[in-house]
């Protein structure tokens, strides 16, 4: 028998918008989660100790580089508890900030913890979509999954790509997520122009028609200075007109091997342009949705299509940007039955795993912490064995949320 100490760590941070409120409520008592994610952050807090890990949430805004402490929230008793802990030593990043001004402080404060205090970063980050794609595309066995994409860089070269993609274009943010600000554009030929999307809060925005010049100033004006990408309007929609995607969630397990956690379907509403589920999305299981639309042997293959793109793809984007921890990898197909791989996201979540089976769910939460005793063990020039790392047939309920760890005390036996 031998004491293994495992370093602290921290899987994430709370949810910047509600830092205000939190700073001025210094009550002990259980409270409603100040952050968004908390399913996911509870759950995540309940399972740390299978892997000698404590986990709390905490914005980074509230660190004290004095004392080497932040403000944590834990879970205790049916309600959030806050309380003052020492900082941890890796962070798992699951901020959403609300607006450019919330996004602005809480990046601020993380760099802050970064460069001063000199923490690290469970999961790596990616540039703008367009940058992505673009160094995706030199990858022979990636490439033919790709749309056709480019840098939107004016009305004058949208209209050139409308007029070369036969009347259409989807435009996305190029640092957007969950589908804000995507915008379908139907632009026939002497026709009235109709535009249909998700604002930049997510809304949806009803297909509407436009004489083409009242178009073109509603595109200006939406865009803005924000980056944007362009793309074809793919035909991603199901029986019923209904948007359609799937989300393939690749994580690293306690051994640090890349593996598929899971494949879920997201389903939109036939109005929406986007399947997202914070757009207002469902979760379905792949298997009988594909069946439905392709027939079972086909759709079998096509999941098998996109369990070997999904291992080719975290791969390339490692070799390119650093090492991570979990990316949500999404893809569309199209009537002919054609996969195409639509974007990589660092702060995947989990919501959608409930449909890829118990399993998946399961290793959903348990996968980001025996991938962090993993880290700080290597990191730490401790040799691994058997028992350090815990087994991933570990079963936890599945949720979607926020959280933040810190390594326990554990015997392990060698």
């Amino acid at each position: 028998m031998r004491e293994a100490k495992a370093r602290r760590t921290c899987a994430s941070c709370a949810r910047s918008a509600f830092w205000s409120a939190n700073e001025a409520n210094t009550s002990t008592g259980g409270t409603a989660a100040p952050f968004a994610e908390a399913d996911f952050i509870r759950r995540l807090m309940a399972a740390a100790s299978r892997h000698a890990l404590v986990a709390y949430a905490f914005d980074p805004a509230t660190w004290d580089s004095r004392t080497n402490a932040v403000a944590g929230w834990r879970y205790d008793a049916g309600g959030w508890r806050r309380e003052t802990v020492e900082a941890p030593f890796l962070l798992y990043d699951r901020l959403w900030p609300d607006g450019r001004e919330s996004r602005d402080r809480s990046l601020a404060a993380l760099r802050t913890m970064r460069q001063s205090g000199g923490f690290r970063l469970l999961n790596g980050s990616l540039p703008g979509k367009t940058a992505v794609l673009r160094t995706l595309s030199r990858c022979p066995e990636i490439r033919p999954l790709l749309p056709p994409s480019a840098a939107y860089r004016g009305i004058a070269s949208l209209v050139s790509w409308i007029e070369a993609r036969g009347g259409s274009a989807f435009l996305k943010p190029s640092d957007g997520s969950q589908g804000k600000g995507a915008l379908a554009i139907e632009a026939p030929p002497g026709g009235r122009w109709t535009l249909s999307g998700r604002n930049a809060a997510g809304g949806l925005v009803r297909a509407r028609g436009f004489p083409r010049r009242e178009a073109l100033r509603e595109i200006r004006a939406w865009i803005g200075r924000r980056p944007y990408l362009m793309q074809p309007l793919l035909a991603l929609r199901g029986p019923d007109g209904e948007p359609f995607d799937l989300r393939a969630l690749m994580q690293k397990d306690g051994g640090g091997v890349w593996r598929m956690t899971g494949i879920a379907v997201r389903t939109g509403t036939p109005e929406s342009v986007t399947a997202n589920l914070h757009g207002g999305g469902v979760a379905r299981p792949p298997g009988p949705y594909l069946a439905g639309l392709f027939g079972e042997q086909t759709a079998a293959g096509l999941l098998e299509r996109i369990r070997e793109a999904s291992d080719s793809i975290v791969a390339r984007l490692e070799h390119l940007y650093g090492r991570f921890a979990e990316l949500g990898l999404d893809y569309g197909i199209d009537r002919e039955g054609r996969v195409w791989f639509l974007e990589a996201n660092t702060k995947p979540g989990r919501a959608s795993m409930a449909e890829a089976g118990d399993a998946a769910m399961s290793d959903a939460i348990h996968n980001p912490l025996a991938y962090a005793r993993y880290i700080l063990l290597v990191s730490s020039g401790r040799v691994c064995h058997e028992f350090d790392l815990v087994q991933r047939s570990l079963h936890a309920a599945g949720g979607e949320g926020h959280m933040a760890v810190q390594p326990a005390r554990q015997n392990a036996e060698n």
